[in-house]
């Protein structure tokens, strides 16, 4: 299970919360373990909740759009009750024709339960609602996926409920990862590693940029993820995340990457560097500070060490490692379900305005949470590369979700 049940429901009692409203397909695949497709697909008309109450003895629940049913009756959630809305698909049920399997008994389950179908999935969330009691009640509502609609159906269909937009507080407890979460983060770090290295394995004198990519959407496709960027670039252009284009990669050049992907709804993120040719001694130094810088940063990382801590260890340790003219304004990010989990980034403080953050950016890392240490550097002109890993926060300092060596590519 994905979601972490004590935490949540701690710190729901904490803000005084009946109910958590899932409605991101992130937070959605949080609290039921599912992983939609339309919802995705049409991200501006398709709602799909899950519901999870503070109060144990009420039951979760998962409103499911027709477009989702088949999916939701292949994964087999963990929740088990389900209400949908809209019309059917169409479907003929000879009636010597049973469910022979679990998905097939989910799948007409909710295609045949009227009783649990609406019209709209404001209107179905309210009817889940109502059923366990909890109309009347304080709803955290994960406001960033509901349009002005069927906002507008929940609250004309839940007059007397407290509606608070509670995105925020989603990823306030999503911040510490269950056993599940790492395990997902893991393959999905696995892909993008593999990745990576097969493009880089590509990198050769008259390559084009976009070839290199291609390789590494290939191997991610290949691997059932889904590529969401993967900035390279060589040269002169190797100074920050440029798109790859169709130069070609000549000999004595730098070239760099940043690469994104998600698996199963969960998030990895990495990137590095190499030279084609033998290195000068400018490029070896670029990449000495990076990793010097680095692994200062990385030295600082453990429960209770704030974001900006490990931002000044990893900027002051690029500069005395060879680029003291480095002015880097972060190291990293913290990273699951989102690209951008609280804390967002690992920087000097700034003003938040949550109601469920700390009035600071920059407040304490708990154990499991899980961050990406980054640390590009570059020269105008010359090049440049990175060093980005994600680790595991733990109470004496981290563990790798997955190894992942860094070394400046030569080939």
């Amino acid at each position: 299970m994905y979601l972490n049940e004590i935490r949540a429901r701690k710190l729901m009692k904490e803000f005084d919360v009946d109910v958590l409203i899932a409605s991101t397909p992130e937070n959605v695949t949080y609290l039921a373990g599912t992983v939609g497709w339309s919802n995705k697909v049409y991200a501006y008309s398709v709602h799909m909740f899950a519901l999870f109450a503070v109060d144990e003895s009420i039951s979760p629940a998962l409103i499911v759009p027709g477009q989702e049913v088949t999916y939701v009756s292949m994964q087999q959630s963990w929740i088990k009750e389900h209400y949908t809305f809209g019309g059917k698909s169409a479907l003929i049920q000879p009636p010597d024709k049973k469910a022979e399997t679990p998905e097939e008994e989910t799948y007409l389950g909710m295609y045949n339960n009227d009783s649990k179908r609406e019209k709209s999935p404001g209107a179905s969330l309210a009817m889940a609602l109502r059923d366990r009691g909890l109309d009347k009640g304080r709803l955290a509502l994960d406001q960033e996926r509901v349009n002005p609609t069927v906002r507008k159906q929940i609250e004309d269909a839940l007059p007397d409920a407290q509606i608070i937009e509670a995105s925020d507080l989603f990823r306030l407890i999503r911040m510490v990862k269950t056993q599940d979460e790492l395990d997902a983060m893991k393959a999905a770090a696995a892909l993008n590693e593999r990745s990576c290295i097969a493009a880089s394995e590509a990198v050769k004198e008259g390559a084009t940029e976009q070839e290199v990519a291609s390789v590494f959407r290939s191997e991610v496709g290949r691997g059932g993820g889904i590529w969401q960027w993967f900035h390279f670039c060589s040269g002169r252009r190797a100074t920050g995340i440029f798109p790859p284009t169709e130069k070609k990669i000549n000999k004595g050049e730098m070239w760099k990457f940043d690469a994104g992907l998600v698996l199963g709804n969960y998030q990895s993120d990495t990137g590095w560097g190499g030279v084609l040719g033998e290195p000068t001694d400018e490029q070896l130094n670029i990449w000495e500070a990076t990793l010097a810088g680095f692994n200062a940063g990385l030295s600082k990382v453990k429960a209770g060490v704030l974001g900006s801590e490990i931002y000044r260890a990893l900027l002051e340790g690029t500069q005395e490692g060879g680029l003291p003219e480095h002015n880097g304004n972060f190291a990293g990010h913290a990273i699951g379900l989102e690209q951008r989990e609280v804390p967002y980034v690992l920087s000097d403080p700034s003003p938040t305005n949550s109601p469920f953050l700390p009035s600071s950016s920059d407040f304490p890392l708990e154990e499991g949470t899980t961050i990406c240490i980054e640390n590009p550097c570059q020269v105008f002109g010359v090049g440049g590369t990175q060093i980005e890993k994600t680790v595991v926060v733990t109470n004496d300092g981290y563990d790798f979700i997955y190894p992942q060596e860094r070394k400046l590519w030569v080939i």
